[in-house]
């Protein structure tokens, strides 16, 4: 499993007296420090720098008001982008942009909230896994575990980016990336209805665009034939580099062709239990309670961004009738 290791306050102060180095520089295995070096380009002297020339360039920025700045946040961002700091710059404002812009998805982020506990608790929809032999954290996405007569779109974006964002700053995960596997076997037509066309391409525009993840590879397995059309639209939002790290199985067989058996829960043959999964998800989420929150206190000025997505407050207004 990734490192649960908390960093301490946070603050979102563009320009603090003091910044926060949360970030040793030590990643926490011989595998990690050699996939930083190879895949990502990063040394020390190139991270210090990155952080110093990202810390600046905030602190100078005429439209982000405040900002998360220290050092696990901002290498989010340059891992991610493989320490193209142009590219670093662009994700943090689409970043901001992106979580005012869709507040119903990216805002508040409470683990204690009945809707998210109940998903976590009961639900067990979406499993991480742990790092894999690979170096990369591996997720499951149960689609028939979720109740869509009780959880809609809103429910399940905000939930599976709560659990995102409770893993952004782990230092594996950053560097070694992630994989997904998404179950659909016994999902219904209501799972693929649930979200609509502009949902579907808003957020693949955000995976690729604003999340600071590296998409190693997605498994789509069980797929049945009510769902394909739904399949071929994923890809035909994506640009070419995350379609080709998007699979298709008839069958779990194809996909331990790329993921360890090992990491699976009990009913797919693997060694984990989603009871011991679920406690361990639960105490990092309390962990991170504090810092999942302070997210909602960044601010950045979206006028000079609206470009980025064309969205409208329709979706604010189905939200609010649908949630009790």
């Amino acid at each position: 499993m990734a490192s649960s290791s908390v960093p301490g306050p946070l603050s979102v102060e563009k320009c603090p007296p003091r910044y926060e180095d949360n970030d040793d520089g030590s990643p926490p295995s011989e595998l990690h420090r050699s996939i930083a070096k190879q895949e990502l380009g990063e040394t020390e002297q190139g991270r210090v720098q990155a952080l110093a020339e990202l810390r600046r360039w905030i602190a100078a920025h005429p439209h982000i008001r405040k900002c998360r700045t220290d050092s696990l946040f901002l290498l989010r961002f340059a891992r991610a982008r493989l320490y193209d700091l142009d590219a670093a710059r662009l994700a943090i404002e689409r970043y901001l942009t992106m979580r005012q812009t869709f507040r119903l998805w990216y805002e508040n982020l409470e683990p204690t909230d009945r809707y998210m506990r109940e998903l976590v608790d009961e639900v067990r929809g979406c499993l991480p896994l742990g790092v894999d032999r690979a170096g990369r954290m591996v997720a499951l996405v149960r689609v028939r575990s979720f109740d869509v007569t009780r959880y809609n779109c809103y429910h399940l974006g905000r939930f599976q980016h709560m659990l995102m964002e409770a893993y952004f700053d782990d230092t594996a995960v950053q560097i070694g990336g992630g994989v997904a596997i998404i179950d659909c076997a016994a999902a219904t037509m209501g799972h693929f209805m649930c979200f609509k066309l502009a949902d579907v391409k808003n957020f693949i525009d955000c995976v690729q665009h604003a999340l600071p993840v590296r998409v190693k590879e997605v498994h789509i397995v069980h797929l049945p034939l009510i769902g394909q059309a739904l399949g071929n639209l994923v890809l035909s939002f994506a640009g070419e580099e995350l379609r080709k790290r998007i699979f298709f199985h008839g069958t779990m067989d194809g996909v331990l062709k790329y993921v360890d058996r090992d990491l699976l829960p009990l009913e797919y043959g693997g060694k984990s239990s989603p009871e011991e999964i679920t406690l361990k998800l639960k105490d990092r989420l309390a962990a991170r309670r504090d810092m999942l929150l302070l997210l909602d206190q960044m601010e950045i000025d979206c006028a000079p961004y609206a470009h980025f997505w064309n969205e409208t407050s329709e979706g604010d207004i189905e939200f609010g009738m649908e949630i009790d």
